[in-house]
Order: structure tokens, then C-alpha cells, then sequence
């Protein structure tokens, strides 16, 4: 088997070694990474998982020559500066890349109305492919661009109307946050406070795992929501204003790792001890969590497979798109040293200590 100088596998004798190693025929491996739709998400994935692994990757301006395309997916993201959005888009380009696509990357800001005009943006660009995860879900503009387009379009995290031609990538957030709501129950937490995003399926799957861990567990339900957008003000301005209530959680989830810097702003603040003082989770890994002291407990999930998913979909789907039932993806609960038992002293008495801290603090 021939290589080039930079490594890469050419030639009708590379498009045989990925056939064998994949187990499909040669049509196969031409038809999955020349863009051609019809092949289904399992084959795309065993042909690409062997070019990823031999280094074959296919002459993308040949064949964008040929057939007339861009050769390119349009992403709509709306924070590119958050480590799971950025996360996403490298599991997608790392797919993509292979099957000869590039990726026109576009960050909206959390404005839906920017959304919709990204998204027109790339139409007119003609890209082969769109992979949107949209700040809203009802967005009058947003659903107007995606409605009056033939282009594939895959939704990250996002459910649209029915009328939406699109395949959909969902994580599993009721699982993970289900877990992590149980574990606080069992160490004795009844007051937990929940801070979360807008009214979009992340959101709705949180609150609703939380709900049901009460029922679940036989105890009374006592959850304290704070919305907003997600953010570090938010996640300081909501966790400021649950500790200075009449009857504080005792354990506090954060729905999104953007509001995990503004909640350590309070921790810290007030002089709190996590795990002690106050039980903390939040959803998605991110470094200030890990090396956090204590470490900050966590919902997990893999980020990059949310992206790769995503270019597998877009690139297996069928003339009809949105025929696909959505793919799943988990989550899960990892618990770290910042969740502890509740403290043993009462909601009121904590309440006091911590005021106390307060003002020593800013003293």
C-alpha cells in the first residue's frame, strides 16, 4: 500500500484497504466518502472508523470538481467560546475531514435572531449540510431559514416541529442529572436548587429528572428553579440569591458549565466549604471543575462523539431526510469531593453561618 509524503493513503489501492478492514465493498467506501447519501449510519460509521484508521482520506477538490458541490457543512453554534461547543464542532471536523468536507463555523451569541440569519448565510453559500444547535426552539426566524431549505440538516441537543425536514442528536440528560439528584437525596439533601438555561430540551429534561428523583425516593418535593440564560452571571446571580433566601438549598445543581465560574464566585465569597457547607454539582466537564479544590461533581458526557454523531448522520442521510428515529447519546453522573451529607445543623442556623461568613468576608 502506497503513501505519500505526508502520510496519507491514495488511490484506488487505499479505497480497497478501507473496504476490507470496514468489511463492505469498494462502492461502498466511495459512495460513504464521496458525500453520497443512502448509506445508513452503521456503514458510515464502520467505513470512516477504517479511513480514520489507515489515513485514507479521498481527493476532496477532485471530487467537489466532479459533482458541482462546495464540499462544505455549515456549523451554527451559539457560543463558539464554550468548551462544549468547541468540543462538538472538533468531534464533527474530525468526521467530516475525512469524507473530504470542511467546516464553515458560525457562532450566533445565544440571539436567536442571529441564528436565523447564520443559517441563511450559509445557504446562500450553498453548503452540502447544516449542523445547528440554535439558542431557542421557537424562534419565528429560526424555524422560517430551516423550513425553506432541501439542505440535510442534523440538530444537536435542539427538538423542532415535525414539519422540520431534520435528524436530531440528543444527549441523555435526564439520566445523568437523574443520578446525581438520587445520590444527593441519599446523603440526605431535601432542599436542592436547580439553576438552568432557557426553555429548550436540555432544560426541560433536568428540571423533570429532579422532579422525578423526589418522587422517586417517596420524598416530598422541595426544588428550588432558577432560570435564566446560561452564564457566569447568571450562575453567581442565582446562586447568590438561593443562599440569601429564608430557607437555603443545602445542595445546588448547575444545568450548563457556563454558570460554574459565577457560582465559584460565591463559594468563594462567602467563604464556603463545598462538600461541607454546600453539596455542588455541575453538567459537562470542563477544567475549572476537575482541578477545582475540592473537585466539583459532575454530569458527564462525551462532547466530541455529540459532534461526530452529528457528520455521520449528515452524511448517511437518505434523499428524505428526517426518516431517522433521533440518536441518543448518554450521560452520567460522576460524583467528586465537592458533594458531601447534608450538615447537620439546621436550614435557619446555616443560613446565619453564612451570612456571618458574608460579611467577615467583605469586611
Amino acid at each position: 500500500m502506497s503513501k505519500d509524503t505526508s502520510g496519507t493513503t491514495r488511490g484506488r489501492s487505499g479505497i480497497k484497504a478501507v473496504a476490507e478492514l470496514a468489511g463492505v465493498g469498494i462502492a461502498s467506501v466511495s459512495r460513504v466518502l464521496s458525500g453520497q447519501r443512502g448509506s445508513s449510519p452503521q456503514l458510515t460509521k464502520r467505513v470512516l472508523d477504517a479511513a480514520r484508521q489507515l489515513g485514507y482520506a479521498p481527493n476532496a477538490l477532485a471530487q467537489g470538481l466532479r459533482r458541482r458541490t462546495t464540499r462544505s457543512i455549515g456549523f451554527v453554534g451559539s457560543d463558539i467560546t464554550n468548551p462544549l461547543i468547541a468540543s462538538i464542532v472538533s468531534g464533527a471536523e474530525s468526521v467530516l475531514s475525512l469524507a473530504g468536507f470542511s467546516v464553515l463555523l458560525t457562532n450566533s451569541g445565544g440571539i436567536p435572531s442571529v441564528d436565523a440569519e447564520r443559517i441563511e448565510v450559509l445557504l446562500q453559500r450553498q453548503v452540502d449540510g447544516l449542523i445547528v444547535l440554535p439558542a431557542l426552539e421557537d424562534d419565528p426566524g429560526t424555524l422560517a431559514a430551516l423550513r425553506n431549505t432541501q439542505t440535510p440538516i442534523v440538530l444537536i441537543d435542539r427538538t423542532l416541529p415535525a414539519d422540520i425536514r431534520a435528524q436530531y442528536v440528543l444527549s441523555d440528560h435526564y439520566r445523568g442529572v437523574g443520578d446525581a439528584s438520587r445520590y444527593l437525596l441519599a446523603a440526605g439533601h431535601r432542599h436542592i436548587g436547580l439553576v438552568v438555561g432557557r426553555d429548550v430540551r436540555p432544560t426541560r429534561e433536568r428540571v423533570r429528572a429532579v422532579e422525578d428523583a423526589y418522587d422517586g425516593s417517596g420524598i416530598a418535593r422541595d426544588l428550588l428553579v432558577h432560570r435564566g440564560t446560561l452564564s457566569p452571571e447568571h450562575g453567581e446571580e442565582a446562586l447568590e440569591e438561593m443562599l440569601s433566601g429564608a430557607v437555603p438549598p443545602s445542595a445546588v445543581i448547575l444545568g450548563g458549565n457556563q454558570l460554574l465560574e459565577g457560582a465559584l464566585r460565591v463559594v468563594h465569597r462567602r467563604g464556603l466549604q463545598l462538600g461541607k457547607d454546600l453539596s455542588l454539582v455541575c453538567c459537562d466537564d470542563v477544567p475549572l471543575g476537575r482541578f477545582h479544590q475540592p473537585p466539583i461533581a459532575t454530569v458527564m458526557r462525551d462532547s466530541a462523539l455529540l459532534g461526530k454523531r452529528a457528520a455521520e448522520l449528515l452524511l448517511a442521510q437518505p434523499e428524505t431526510p428526517g426518516t431517522n428515529e433521533p440518536v441518543y447519546l448518554p450521560t452520567w453522573f460522576e460524583p467528586r469531593a465537592s458533594c458531601g451529607p447534608r450538615a447537620t445543623d439546621t436550614s435557619d442556623t446555616r443560613r446565619k453561618r453564612t451570612a456571618r461568613k458574608v460579611s467577615v468576608t467583605q469586611g
